[in-house]
């Protein structure tokens, strides 16, 4: 039989000599807390820095107050939106000057159990050994103010949702602000739907970037007209909208609204440094396609056929599926951002995001099928009127 014996031994915290028994670390419990406590404030002050846009910030002063306004009663503030719309730069602007902030990224995040070592990861905690890691995340930050921003939930949503639960009822000086396509469902969440730029706006980003891209480029060298159908063509989207403007090096507006057609083609000139959905228009737009599940991309890719607002009724003969179930997969597209719903019964797609779903319908070789139930329904339905309330039973 083993025996365990006493033997002497030095607190890790007081220095003091004790009779523990072999392994013990600290004296007393206040020992143990007190070590607790040291070691968290040198993992806080060496937590790294919020990243910082190193571009000028333009068209989005309107919203910046209004989020400012919204974040300051909020717990959780979800900035959504479609993909290259802004929502991460927004999140940027709008924490940078808070005096506490901590800013995980997980983009890269594989799986959703990998959430809150993220979390502890970004903000300098270190794992105790034999405690979760979300334990540890609330005991570090219990006593603190502090806005933690989870950048691009889109894909790891719901483990989310499960860790804010837990964080904010045991941290009451944390506040969350969170980028994502989709709500996070969580109590105390208000969101902001992230809009399109307006064409003022948007020619005025356009202009900006392009005088970047061109020393000595003056405004007056654009067709105004051009540009305002070029940032319209392009949705109003900052990040197509900078992506196009980097090409004025090599193609005047006019050129480029001409080729607006092939936008995920020419849009592929992103910043060496930005994560690889933010290269190009494609990449943003299939990170959102590539994170649906198999029903959902299928109702994606079967309504880029379907012209201008539509309702449920020439939905469900696109997509060759009951009805029930295609209003379900709407309700979940309009949720993620791919979808605009009017709110009378009729839905809208960004042209950048209909193309794409071209694509990846010729791809899927589902194209001649897709136009021939649109067309029977047209065939059956009369003239097409874009006003006309939804009908039942088709």
């Amino acid at each position: 039989m083993r025996v365990v014996t006493d033997e002497a031994a030095t607190c890790a915290t007081c220095g003091a000599a004790t009779t523990r028994r072999r392994h013990a670390r600290y004296c007393s419990n206040a020992c143990r807390q007190r070590a607790y406590r040291q070691r968290a404030y040198r993992q806080r002050s060496t937590r790294p820095a919020p990243p910082k846009a190193l571009d000028s910030f333009v068209g989005r002063d309107e919203e910046l107050h209004r989020l400012v306004v919204a974040g300051d009663r909020a717990r959780v503030l979800t900035l959504t939106g479609p993909p290259g719309v802004g929502k991460t730069r927004l999140a940027k602007e709008l924490t940078a000057e808070l005096p506490e902030v901590g800013w995980v990224g997980l983009a890269s995040v594989s799986s959703g159990d990998q959430v809150p070592r993220a979390c502890a990861m970004a903000l300098g905690i270190g794992e105790v050994d034999g405690e979760p890691v979300l334990g540890t995340l609330v005991r570090a930050l219990a006593g603190r103010a502090l806005v933690l921003v989870l950048d691009d939930c889109d894909h790891v949503v719901r483990h989310c949702a499960a860790l804010l639960e837990t964080l904010l009822l045991g941290c009451p000086g944390v506040r969350v602000v969170a980028t994502s396509r989709e709500p996070l469902r969580v109590p105390g969440e208000v969101l902001f739907a992230v809009p399109p730029l307006p064409a003022a706006r948007a020619a005025e980003l356009f202009t900006d970037r392009a005088q970047a891209a061109q020393l000595g480029l003056r405004p007056s060298h654009h067709d105004p007209e051009a540009l305002n159908g070029l940032c319209t063509r392009l949705d109003g989207l900052p990040l197509a909208i900078e992506l196009a403007a980097r090409l004025t090096t090599v193609l005047p507006v006019s050129e480029l609204l001409a080729r607006s057609d092939d936008r995920l083609e020419l849009l592929n000139r992103g910043n060496r440094t930005a994560a690889a959905r933010h290269q190009s228009l494609r990449a943003a737009i299939g990170w959102s396609y590539d994170h649906l599940d198999a029903d959902e991309r299928h109702v994606f890719r079967s309504l880029a056929l379907v012209p201008g607002g539509f309702g449920v009724d020439v939905a469900v003969a696109a997509c060759g599926l009951p009805a029930d179930r295609v209003l379900a997969l709407l309700s979940a597209l309009v949720s993620k951002s791919l979808l605009t719903s009017s709110g009378a019964g009729r839905f809208t797609q960004l042209e950048s995001v209909r193309l794409y779903g071209r694509e990846r319908l010729a791809e899927h070789r589902e194209t001649d099928a897709v136009t021939a139930r649109v067309a029977g329904w047209f065939a059956g339905a009369g003239p097409w009127r874009p006003a006309a309330p939804v009908r039942s039973g088709r």
